[in-house]
C-alpha cells in the first residue's frame, strides 16, 4: 500500500501531523509521500492546480499494482474527496478525510464579507498567514474564482472513505462532514471531541488506526 498525505491551506510536505502519521504508518506501508501542493509558489496557487499536482504525484508512484490510500488534512481533504468522484486519482482504493474542508466556496463569504472579496478581486491578492511560512503571504484571486467553480459537497466516490471531525471545529463546521457522510456510499464518520487541528495523543491514536485499518481491509 502507498500512502499520499494531502496537506491543508498555508502548510506544506513538514506538517507535523502528516509527519507523525508517516512515522507511525512507515512500517507497514510501501512508501508514504506528502507532496508539495504549492509547488512552492502560493501566490499562484488555484484548485485546479492542487488537483494537477495530486493526479500527478500518484500517477508517478511505482508500477507495482499496490494500491493508493490518499489521507487529506482540511483543505487537502477536500481535494481528495473531489479527486475521488472525479475518477482523478488513479488505484486509489480508500479515503481518510481528517477535518475535510467541505463548504470551503461558500465560506469565503462568511470569512471575508462581501468586501473583503470585493477588495481581493479588486486588488488581485490578498494576504493570509501561511503557516509553513510562519508569516503573510500574497494569494492571487485566482484561488478564490477557482474555489467558487467546485461543489461544496461532492459526490461520494465507489471506494472506502473515512472521515475524521472535530465536534469543536472552529474553521469547518463539522456538519458538512455529515452531510457529506449522509450521501449514499462507503462513508464512515467519526465525531470526536476536538478543534480543527487535532493535535491531540488520542486524536493522532485515532487517525492512526483508521488509516491502519484501511490499509489492512484494502492491502
Amino acid at each position: 500500500m502507498h500512502v499520499v498525505y494531502l496537506h491543508g491551506f498555508g502548510s506544506g510536505p513538514k506538517t507535523a501531523k502528516g509527519t507523525a502519521i508517516g512515522k507511525r504508518l512507515a512500517a507497514t506501508v510501501s512508501s508514504y509521500a506528502i507532496p508539495d501542493l504549492e509547488a512552492g509558489d502560493f501566490r499562484s496557487l488555484t484548485m485546479d492546480r492542487i488537483f494537477e499536482r495530486t493526479s500527478a504525484h500518484i500517477a508517478a508512484l511505482p508500477a507495482d499494482g499496490e494500491p493508493v490510500l490518499v489521507i487529506g488534512s482540511s483543505l487537502g481533504g477536500f481535494a481528495a474527496a473531489q479527486l475521488a468522484v472525479l475518477g482523478r486519482m488513479p488505484r486509489t482504493a480508500g479515503l481518510l478525510l481528517i477535518a475535510p474542508a467541505f463548504g470551503f466556496p461558500e465560506r469565503w463569504s462568511e470569512i471575508l464579507g462581501e468586501q473583503g472579496i470585493a477588495d481581493w478581486r479588486a486588488t488581485g491578492e490578498r494576504l493570509f498567514y501561511h503557516h509553513a511560512a510562519e508569516r503573510e503571504l500574497p494569494l492571487s484571486v485566482g484561488f478564490l474564482e477557482s474555489c467558487l467553480a467546485l461543489p461544496s459537497v461532492p459526490l461520494p466516490p465507489e471506494i472506502p472513505v473515512v472521515i475524521v471531525h472535530g465536534r469543536r471545529d472552529e474553521t469547518v463546521d463539522w456538519r458538512w462532514s455529515r452531510r457529506y457522510a449522509e450521501q449514499e456510499g462507503h462513508i464512515e464518520f467519526h465525531l470526536i471531541d476536538g478543534d480543527h487541528r487535532l493535535t491531540e495523543p488520542r486524536h493522532e491514536d485515532l487517525i492512526c488506526w483508521c488509516a491502519s485499518d484501511l490499509i489492512t481491509r484494502l492491502g
